[in-house]
């Protein structure tokens, strides 16, 4: 008995809920050494499979066997898990398969037996009877020819529809409405049943209702395309780019389609355009941008108007081009509805109208074309001729009978559906005229807005009446357009005039407040560019290009700085004044635009615009004047600071009421422009007024404080001659407070009136000047109101008793000789008290015109011959305690 192979023993072990096979080891192989078990599975080959059973057992060790048999059962185990998977997807399969099956053939079975069904029931039912014809000659030619009639009707049934998709694609609505006229009595020809008429289908052998059921329903196909038209027909009378010819095949296609009377499609077409205009309008009004000022209106941060913003930039230039664009757009619509209203519906005196041409050419029986016909462009002069030729089988339609292919649909020209009165026509078109004028006078103020400078609303406000004018509008509507927009320009010229002096007066505001606050809050040593005398020797700056000539800018600036410095506007009072004279500058030259031309009509209208802006401008002026006055009454307290303050605003408003362009340019009428000149004197004399008595009071008093009585142990010899160191100081520092008021072109009556203050002030109560000094310093007084006589008679009589009473206290050989040195004094100081002294002399005699020095020294030249030099001035003298010196402070 030969020996059995042995055969290896495959054990399945249950599977894992994973699905995953589990690896059975024996304990053994399990605890054998790593080493030991990577060499014995090297020697195994790389294919289990094909391991035969006999040769395992004899070349390999026990190990090696164990793991063979491992690896040989994971394999199986993992084969199994994926035949399992693979078995439960696809027999859901299987099932879906076979019921899908069942289901077809059950549906099949019933299927067969319906058609046996139907098969039964036709078999059972008799033959239908044969036709009855006629049995004349040529039967079958008939037969044909009805045959082919027909053939013609369902034709034009058929194509039908895809030609109307065509014509009302191409917005041919006069066109598609007379095809479907045409295809409707072809439906009532095939469909209709009159006994009495020879001609029917019936006669013929044939039912179309029953024997061709596709005739009815292509008719139900074509019968859908009657709103279409009408619709696309109404929504194409708002294209205004429309000509005249579209517009009335359209309003021809709703009178014929929807039968709709003329005068009905009158509103009907006024009533389309009005949408469009306004959809136009708010469509527009509210793109535009409504933006605030313009760099040249809005204030900086200083306060200042600038006279000219910077160029404007792509966005401003932008925003014009729309604006424009978009006012002639709107006009171009109401134009063209105006113009192709009348080519419509207007008759002339011997013509009628295109509409009511086209009604008479479609009922004219002649087959040419009559005179008023021959006016008419092609796709008005229709026909159903025409029309047959152009559809994709016109040979087949010459089947038709004549009665379809000359049909032309019915219109009564007699009746008053077909008739437009000439006075309901002009009534209808004024009406919506007037209607469309009020919405575009609310979209021209909306358009307007969006213009911030004089010369943009100009410049469009001329574009619009070239284009108006070239539009062919009749006389009166053009008039009426125009005065619309007329009416926005100047009111947005007002707005933006009214603005731009609401900007500067608020701007004269800050600035006036920011300078005065400057002036109180910052010390006299810590300023810059205020004192007029320092301003008046600051020399400007020279032109860069000196050679251009007095049109060139930089000269033009150089020119403008010297004239300042005469008039002695220093920076900060030009800095408020500017404020002003830069608005009223703006405003002349907004004019120059407006009266670009110089025609009566741009005069008319300047007159016209100056008159509604006349009131703004004086409100303007009475406001900078209650600006002022509040500044005054702000500095209550007398300081010398708040008196800095308050003779800022005092030469601010002198400087408005006499030297500025602002109140003769700002358009103002004459009598506010005199009683803002008035007003402005009366306030700057007020504050001359309160100065001077704060002025005179603190010099008088501050010397009156600091006086020191000469001792009287002092020798003859010792005796004054001059007059006292306290009066000069007191002379110079109101000399130069005269001085620093910078107002050169009121100095003398100025002068005048503080230095008679001064004198009435200086030798009243309180003077405690004594002897021969006393009488010195009288005598220099005296001297300066002898320059005033006779309107100061009564101050020469005052300083006469005074004199005369110093003198009845002293010795009469003491009080002689106390007036002799009082004009050469003068003659001496009078470049030092120049601004308290008349420009002339009234006391020069006739042969002065020989003195050289005359024009330099106008009261007189001083003594040379005397034996000692005697200063102007007492600069010190010697105080009562030895070693120290008393120097004589003068009053600031």
């Amino acid at each position: 008995m030969s020996r059995r192979p042995s055969a290896l023993s495959f054990s399945v072990p249950p599977p894992l809920a994973n699905g995953q096979a589990k690896l059975v080891q024996s304990p053994t192989a399990a605890e054998a050494p790593a080493p030991a078990r990577r060499s014995s599975v090297s020697k195994l080959t790389a294919d289990t499979s094909e391991l035969d059973p006999d040769e395992l057992f004899a070349k390999h060790t026990v190990a090696e066997v164990k793991f063979a048999q491992q690896r040989l059962r994971a394999d199986a185990d993992a084969k199994q898990e994926e035949l399992r998977l693979m078995v439960g997807e696809r027999y859901r399969d299987l099932l879906q398969a076979s019921t899908s099956i069942i289901s077809i053939a059950r549906s099949s079975k019933r299927v067969i037996e319906a058609l046996q069904e139907t098969k039964d029931a036709i078999l059972s039912q008799d033959e239908p009877p044969m036709p009855q014809r006629t049995s004349i000659q040529g039967g079958g030619d008939a037969h044909l020819h009805t045959l082919q009639l027909l053939s013609a009707h369902m034709k034009l049934l058929l194509d039908a529809p895809e030609y109307l998709w065509r014509l009302i694609e191409r917005k041919k609505y006069f066109t598609a409405a007379w095809l479907f006229l045409l295809a409707r009595v072809v439906h009532r020809a095939l469909v209709r049943d009159d006994e009495q008429d020879e001609e029917t289908w019936k006669t013929q052998g044939l039912d179309v209702l029953e024997q061709f059921p596709l005739a009815q329903r292509q008719w139900e196909a074509v019968s859908q395309f009657r709103s279409q038209i009408i619709h696309k027909a109404t929504l194409s009378l708002r294209e205004y780019t429309a000509s005249a010819e579209d517009a009335c095949a359209a309003l021809l296609t709703l009178h014929l389609l929807d039968s709709r009377p003329l005068t009905e499609t009158l509103s009907v077409f006024l009533g389309q355009r009005s949408k469009t205009l306004l959809a136009m309008l708010s469509r527009t009004s509210e793109n535009s941008p409504i933006s605030p000022l313009s760099a040249s209106l809005s204030r900086r941060p200083n306060g200042h108007v600038p006279e000219k913003g910077p160029p404007p930039s792509n966005n401003r230039k932008t925003s014009v081009r729309e604006v424009r664009e978009a006012t002639q757009m709107a006009l171009d619509a109401m134009v063209k509805t105006l113009t192709t209203f009348r080519s419509v519906f207007e008759e002339a005196e011997s013509k009628p109208s295109m509409i009511g041409t086209v009604l008479e050419y479609i009922q004219s029986d002649s087959p040419g074309p009559d005179v008023n016909s021959k006016s008419l462009p092609s796709e008005l002069q229709l026909t159903t001729q025409t029309l047959l030729s152009t559809l994709p089988s016109s040979t087949h339609f010459l089947l038709l009978p004549p009665s379809l292919r000359s049909y032309k649909p019915y219109v009564d020209l007699t009746s008053s559906s077909s008739l437009i009165e000439q006075a309901h026509f002009s009534h209808v078109l004024d009406e919506w005229f007037q209607t469309s004028n009020r919405t575009l006078q609310v979209a021209a103020s909306k358009w307007f807005s969006d213009l911030h400078t004089v010369a943009e609303v100009w410049t469009l406000r001329s574009s619009i009446r070239q284009w108006i004018d070239s539009s062919g509008l009749k006389p009166e509507e053009k008039d009426t357009l125009k005065s619309i927009f007329d009416s926005a320009a100047q009111q947005r010229v007002l707005n933006i005039w009214k603005l731009a002096l609401s900007d500067a007066e608020d701007a004269f505001q800050l600035q006036l407040a920011a300078a005065t606050s400057s002036l109180r809050d910052t010390p006299r040593e810590r300023r810059k560019d205020t004192s007029p005398v320092e301003f008046l020797f600051n020399a400007p700056p020279l032109p860069v290009f000196p050679g251009l000539g007095p049109v060139d800018s930089s000269f033009q600036k150089y020119k403008g700085s010297l004239r300042r410095q005469l008039l002695g506007r220093t920076s900060l009072l030009d800095s408020v004044l500017a404020t002003l004279e830069s608005c009223a500058r703006s405003l002349q030259r907004d004019l120059s635009v407006v009266l670009a031309g110089e025609t009566d009509e741009a005069r008319g209208v300047v007159a016209q615009l100056s008159e509604q802006y006349r009131p703004n401008a004086e409100a303007l002026c009475t406001g900078v004047l209650d600006t002022l006055s509040a500044a005054e009454k702000q500095d209550s307290d007398d300081s010398e600071l708040t008196m800095d303050s308050l003779v800022f605003v005092g030469n601010v408003a002198d400087g408005l009421g006499t030297s500025s362009p602002f109140v003769s340019a700002i358009g103002g009428g004459a009598e506010v422009v005199q009683d803002f000149k008035k007003r402005t004197k009366a306030l700057h004399d007020r504050i001359i007024d309160r100065w001077r008595t704060y002025t005179v009071s603190q010099i008088v008093g501050q010397r009156r404080a600091a006086f020191r009585p000469k001792s009287k142990t002092l020798p003859s010899s010792t005796i004054p001659s001059t007059p006292s160191s306290e009066l000069v100081e007191s002379l110079l520092t109101l000399s130069n407070s005269i001085q620093e008021l910078g107002v050169s072109r009121h100095r003398g009556p100025i002068a005048d009136k503080t230095l008679r203050l001064f004198i009435t002030e200086w030798v009243g109560d309180g003077w405690k000047q004594e002897g021969v000094q006393a009488l010195c310093d009288i005598a220099l007084l005296r001297r300066l109101a002898d320059l005033r006589t006779p309107e100061w008679e009564d101050l020469c009589l005052l300083l006469d008793s005074k004199s005369q009473q110093f003198r009845e206290q002293l010795q009469q050989d003491t009080a002689n000789g106390w007036s002799d040195g009082a004009a050469d004094y003068l003659a001496r100081t009078q470049t030092l008290f120049a601004s308290l002294l008349p420009l002339q002399s009234p006391m020069r005699t006739l042969d002065s015109s020989t003195d050289k020095f005359a024009s330099l020294l106008p009261f007189g030249s001083p003594a040379t011959d005397q034996q000692k030099f005697q200063p102007a001035v007492e600069l010190a003298k010697s105080s009562s305690r030895f070693g120290l010196l008393l120097v004589g402070a003068s009053a600031r």
